[in-house]
């Protein structure tokens, strides 16, 4: 629990709240979910129109898969989810080493 303490008011502030301190800490066991909510990419994930992310939060959105090749393309997305540079490509080894996220299935990132 996380005790609050009101500050002094600023006239042009409704309310200015400041973490004092805790008074204890939540150290329950977790269980295990079956899915986790937010994992790695993996070659199987690689599909067009999936969207991953990395860890700074910056979104893509995969265009084309070439499975031959071994080659795909993407492109950055905005908080919009719209097109924001142009395409980029790359072999799927190389896109699976950047360390791309994706949400799983019915979740968003």
């Amino acid at each position: 629990m996380i005790r609050w303490a009101m500050m002094e008011r600023p006239p042009y502030i409704e309310d200015t709240w400041k973490i004092v301190g805790f008074t204890s800490s939540s150290n329950q066991v977790m269980t295990p979910g079956t899915e986790a909510t937010i994992r790695k990419a993996a070659e199987r994930d690689l599909e067009v129109g999936v969207i991953c992310a990395d860890r700074d939060g910056n979104r893509i959105r995969i265009d084309r898969v070439d499975p031959g090749a071994e080659i795909l393309s993407y492109h950055f997305l905005n908080d919009e989810l719209r097109v924001q540079e142009g395409i980029q490509e790359c072999s799927t080894q190389q896109f699976l080493a950047a360390g791309w996220y994706m949400a799983a299935p019915g979740t968003s990132l």
